[in-house]
């Protein structure tokens, strides 16, 4: 760095020094060169020691400036104070301030200095980062690729190793899982052959049940219908000479070889279930409650129903005739005590499956006996409170199974009751 060049610093012509010389020539003058003389010597010690850079020389200036406008001061205060404090005063003014102007020039040199040194030690320190900054970028590339050869390599390896014992394992598992599949086989297949040899069995005593049945039923028909016969003809030839006690006991003949018709025919019915084959086709489901329930309120036009539409379901017309039919001559027989008896048809969705209700607001039942509504002969009600066999809902149910659903019922005593079955919306099985 070149070195800078240094002027010396012009010192203007002090008015308190001339009224000095006037008053006393030779100490004055002699003390003011004497000053000036040693502010030159220093200045031009300050800055060849500052061009050279060196704080500690610079400090060593300042302390001996500082010195010497002291012992200035000093010598001045001694050979003027007697003769002229206001001369003394301006003196010591003008040295404050040519002291204070060569400290500010000194500091404006040395902040010039420290400013360029600063910025010339900020690139260097930049060039050897990024230098470094590369060659750490070019060791660390190195270091990765053999890192990564070596974790390539690693890696290859453990994976043959894990092949290998997967293998060996996999062999192992292979050996225990095909003999226990080979057990389950042999168990599922004699299971099988146990539940065709049940579904057999099964299906013969049932056929020998429906067949017995059947002809039980058939064959009783021909003396009930004798009975009913020859009680009509009893009433017909000796009703009038018969007493009040006579014509009773004739028309409780007649009542129950009635009802044990009506309970033949039922069975019969019943029996035709499982004999009966099925066809599928898609009914309309609307139009056939609107029929059923047309034709069971004749004998009780007080009902009012309420049938909203129904889903379309395939089946058979025939057998999901039957279910409507008992159905609805429920809801009609077991609310008819009612001032107003009322019925609600609907139906829901749910996943595959359409449910259809039918609603009274009839006596009721208890929940406690629901598993026994849907058995042969079974009724939670006497006879001399609602008329009937007790097998309507049995051929509900035999009907809903063999459409592939289910049927439940909901009731409280009292307060109605609601009978609900579900039909799949594809094909019966």
């Amino acid at each position: 760095m070149p070195r800078p060049t240094r002027h010396p610093v012009e010192r203007p012509l002090v008015p308190a020094a001339t009224r000095t010389i006037e008053r006393d020539e030779t100490p004055a003058a002699a003390a003011l060169a004497e000053a000036a003389r040693t502010d030159a010597v220093l200045v031009q010690r300050l800055a060849e020691r500052t061009v050279e850079r060196d704080d500690i020389a610079r400090d060593e200036a300042l302390v001996e400036l500082a010195r010497t406008n002291a012992e200035l001061a000093r010598r001045l205060a001694e050979r003027t104070i007697e003769r002229d404090d206001v001369a003394r005063d301006e003196a010591l003014t003008e040295l404050a301030r040519t002291t204070a102007e060569l400290k500010a020039r000194l500091a404006e040199r040395t902040i010039e200095r420290d400013d360029v040194a600063r910025n010339e030690r900020l690139t260097e320190l930049a060039r050897t980062n990024a230098e470094l900054k590369a060659r750490l970028a070019e060791r660390t590339i190195e270091r990765d690729d053999v890192a990564r050869i070596e974790a390539l390599t690693e890696l290859a390896r453990t994976n043959a190793e894990l092949k290998e014992r997967l293998a060996e394992r996999t062999i192992e598992r292979d050996d225990v899982a095909r003999e226990n599949a080979v057990a389950e086989l042999a168990r599922t297949d004699m299971a099988e052959t146990q539940l065709r040899l049940h579904a057999a069995e099964l299906q013969a005593i049932n056929g020998e049940l429906e067949s017995f049945s059947y002809s039980v039923s058939h064959d009783l028909r021909s003396p009930v219908r004798a009975v009913i016969g020859y009680a009509a003809a009893i009433e017909a030839d000796y009703g009038a000479t018969l007493d009040d006690d006579g014509r009773r006991l004739l028309t409780v003949v007649q009542d129950e070889a009635g009802r044990m018709g009506d309970l033949i025919d039922d069975l019969l019915a019943f029996s035709r279930l499982g004999r009966q084959p099925m066809t599928s086709a898609l009914v309309n489901m609307t139009s056939l409650v609107c029929e059923v329930v047309a034709e069971q309120t004749r004998a009780d036009e007080r009902a009012v129903f309420e049938i909203d539409v129904l889903p379309d379901v395939r089946g058979d017309r025939t057998l999901l005739r039957q279910v409507w039919v008992n159905l609805v001559s429920n809801a009609i027989k077991y609310s008819s005590k009612s001032a107003t008896p009322e019925v609600k048809i609907w139906a829901t969705h749910e996943q595959e499956r359409v449910i259809y209700h039918v609603r009274d607001n009839g006596v009721g039942f208890d929940m406690a006996y629901a598993s026994k509504l849907f058995g042969v002969f079974q009724r939670l009600h006497r006879n001399d409170e609602f008329p009937g066999t007790g097998v309507g809902l049995a051929i509900v149910e035999r009907v809903v199974h063999r459409h592939g659903g289910t049927i439940w019922a909901d009731a409280h005593l009292g307060e109605g009751a609601t009978f609900s079955f579900a039909l799949l919306n594809g094909d019966p099985e």
